[in-house]
C-alpha cells in the first residue's frame, strides 16, 4: 500500500516522529515497492496529469508529501516550478539526488521537516496555482481542518488542492475484521483509523468536505483506478479536487 508521508496531529511537531522515521527507513526501497505494485504507476500518471492541467502552463505547484521526487521531477519536466515538501529527511535526500539539475536550475525547491520549513520555502513566492498531495499523504492526518486552513493560505484564489486519499470503502479492506471494528468506532470520528507502524485514516468524503470549509469547495471526486468491476469499491485510492474560494 502506497501511503505518503506525514503525521500532523500537531502541525508544529519536530520531524523525528514515528511517521518520519518509518519513511526514512523505507526510503531506499520506496519507489520500487510503490510503482511496481498493482496499477500504482498508472494511478500516479493520471494524478500528475490532473494536477498539471489544473495548474495551467507554467503554474507553480506545491508538492506536499513529495517523497523521493518522482512527481516533482515530472512536473518540472513539463515547465512547472515546484516547491517539494516532505517531513522525511530520508525521502528528500533521494529527491535531491534525483532532481539535482532541476534544483540547481531553480525549477524545484526542496523543503524538509516541520511545516515551518515548507512555509519558509513559500515565503519568497506568490501563492501557488495548485497543491499536489499524492498517494494518501492526507490520510496520515487525523484532523484535516487545521492543515487545510494552512494550505489554503498558500494557493491562489480559484486554484486547487488535488489529493489522492485512501478509500474508506475499499472492498478488499472491508473483508477484514479490523475494518468493521474500526468502522463501528468511526461513526462519530469521521474516519476509519488503522494503527500499525504508522497510523492512517480513511476519511469519509463528508469529513473532507467539512474540513475544507470555508476556504475550499470540493468540486471533483472519483475513483483513482478506472474500469474496475465495482467502481469505487475496487479502487484503493480516491482522487479529490478542492477549489480555493475567492
Amino acid at each position: 500500500m502506497a501511503q505518503l508521508k506525514t503525521n500532523l496531529s500537531s502541525p508544529r511537531d519536530a520531524p523525528a516522529d514515528a511517521t518520519a522515521r518509518f519513511y526514512d527507513g523505507a526510503a531506499a526501497d520506496y519507489d520500487a515497492q510503490v510503482d511496481d505494485q498493482g496499477d500504482n504507476a498508472a494511478v500516479r500518471l493520471s494524478f500528475c496529469e490532473r494536477v498539471a492541467s489544473l495548474a495551467g502552463p507554467g503554474g507553480a505547484i506545491l508538492d506536499f508529501g513529495c517523497g523521493t521526487g518522482t512527481d516533482a521531477a515530472w512536473y518540472a519536466a513539463r515547465g512547472h516550478r515546484v516547491i517539494a515538501y516532505d517531513v522525511s529527511p530520508g525521502m528528500v535526500n533521494l529527491l535531491r539526488a534525483r532532481c539535482r539539475n532541476e534544483i540547481a536550475a531553480g525549477r524545484i525547491t526542496p523543503a524538509v521537516g516541520p511545516l515551518d520549513a515548507m512555509e519558509t520555502a513559500l515565503e519568497t513566492s506568490s501563492p501557488v496555482a495548485t497543491i499536489s498531495a499524492n498517494f494518501a499523504v492526507l490520510s496520515h492526518v487525523p484532523e484535516l481542518k487545521p492543515l487545510l486552513q494552512l494550505l489554503a493560505s498558500h494557493v491562489k484564489p480559484g486554484g486547487a488542492l488535488v489529493a489522492s486519499v485512501l478509500n474508506p470503502f475499499y472492498r478488499q479492506e472491508m473483508r477484514q475484521r479490523w475494518w468493521w471494528r474500526s468502522a463501528l468506532r468511526s461513526i462519530r470520528t469521521g474516519s476509519i483509523k488503522l494503527q500499525g507502524q504508522v497510523t492512517s485514516y480513511r476519511h469519509f468524503v463528508s469529513t473532507i468536505r467539512k474540513a475544507a470549509e470555508p476556504h475550499f469547495t470540493l468540486t471533483e471526486l472519483h475513483a483513482a483506478s478506472e474500469n474496475t468491476l465495482l467502481g469505487a469499491l475496487d479502487s484503493h485510492f480516491l482522487f479529490v479536487v478542492l477549489r480555493r474560494r475567492p
